[in-house]
């Protein structure tokens, strides 16, 4: 059987999951393979694309409309393959390219959050969303929530997967347990960190809030002095936190950081500062073992469902006194911080990219048997 999968773009946290999704589909009988569009315009400057040999990109052109960007793939490397008995899209109403898709005679099913998480979005936007899901003959929700969500518009039950999003953890546990002591001391001496280091790791954009987070730093600063945040990451944003970095001392902006350089950095903190949107960061945090401290945010994504405040995480009141309050208390707390700690690690058994996998795999075996 071939499956072919249609990604927006090809980022770094992506590689480990479509690599072990197409060993394990082979191992099953199933040839699948993958095509991703470029990278958005406003997602450049994160500077986390990657290029594949062994993946088939789809050039694509940009659109913006009414403060939204649009884009269509080329199809052509697609049709190239000819024959597909199931084609899995992005839930997502953006890609001009799906509707081709979906008035052709391509079996299609759609993956994604379920229901529009990370901004208000207005009702027409929201009823074509679900208008183009009904039409697929299958649903991978990235958590139980997307399940409920097309559910609850009408969706069959039956025809869902919950794949359970995540990432690489396995290889990045790895990396955090071949750190030693005297890389993170010479770490620690270099930024001036004294054991009450937070890290904020992810896209530098709107959606984090850096303000927000800058803010709340400067105010945990002066409830404890040993206060350290650590910032790590790219984007349209870069230079409010360069900014910051070369004015506050207990900023350190780091820049991107990735393999053994990513695991030193979660090593020497012990909490994650993340006001802004929570997505699967939250599986960075549980595999080192750094509880993330957050808000009660709206618009936070789907993954910010594996969070339980007070268990592995800390959810504050959505103010940057509460918010810069709740991390000096969690650093200062060595006690309930060792519990949230070890509940990480209980939770990054569960949420590995190994099981999203494993889950997805089914999945398409359902969807395949399913089809008329």
């Amino acid at each position: 059987m071939k499956v072919a999968i249609i990604h927006p773009w090809f980022p770094q946290y992506r590689v480990g999951f479509f690599e072990h999704l197409v060993r394990r589909g082979a191992e099953e009988g199933i040839d699948i393979s993958i095509f991703y569009g470029d990278s958005p315009p406003e997602w450049k400057d994160r500077n986390d694309a990657r290029a594949s040999e062994e993946f088939t990109r789809l050039p694509t052109q940009f659109f913006h409309l009414r403060g939204r960007t649009l884009n269509r793939k080329s199809l052509r490397p697609f049709r190239a393959h000819r024959h597909f008995d199931l084609v899995i899209v992005e839930q997502a109403v953006r890609n001009l390219e799906t509707y081709q898709l979906c008035f052709s005679r391509v079996p299609l099913a759609y993956w994604g959050h379920g229901k529009t998480y990370t901004m208000q979005v207005s009702e027409i936007q929201e009823r074509l969303k679900q208008w183009l899901t009904r039409r697929g003959a299958w649903f991978f929700a990235y958590t139980s929530g997307g399940v409920e969500a097309v559910v609850n518009a009408g969706y069959p039950r039956m025809k869902t997967t919950v794949v359970q999003n995540s990432i690489d953890t396995s290889t990045l546990r790895r990396e955090i347990e071949a750190v030693d002591v005297t890389t993170v001391a010479t770490f620690n001496a270099q930024h001036d960190l004294h054991g009450k280091t937070a890290l904020f790791i992810g896209g530098l954009d709107s959606s984090k809030r850096l303000s927000f987070l800058l803010e709340a730093a400067d105010a945990a600063h002066k409830l404890d002095s040993d206060f350290r945040l650590l910032i790590v990451g790219a984007g349209i944003e870069q230079n409010l936190v360069e900014c910051a970095a070369a004015s506050m001392a207990c900023v350190k902006y780091l820049g991107s950081l990735f393999g053994p350089d990513k695991a030193l950095a979660i090593t020497a903190s012990q909490v994650m500062a993340m006001p802004g949107r929570v997505g699967l960061v939250a599986v960075d945090s549980f595999a080192g073992a750094t509880p993330i401290v957050t808000t009660g945010w709206p618009w936070h994504a789907p993954e910010f469902e594996y969070l339980e405040s007070g268990v592995n995480a800390v959810v504050a009141a959505d103010n940057i006194d509460d918010f810069a309050r709740a991390l000096v208390a969690t650093l200062q707390n060595p006690v309930t911080l060792a519990a949230m700690q070890q509940a990480c690690i209980e939770a990054s058994d569960r949420y590995t990219v190994e099981a999203m996998v494993e889950n997805f795999i089914v999945g398409i075996q359902s969807a395949l048997e399913s089809r008329p």
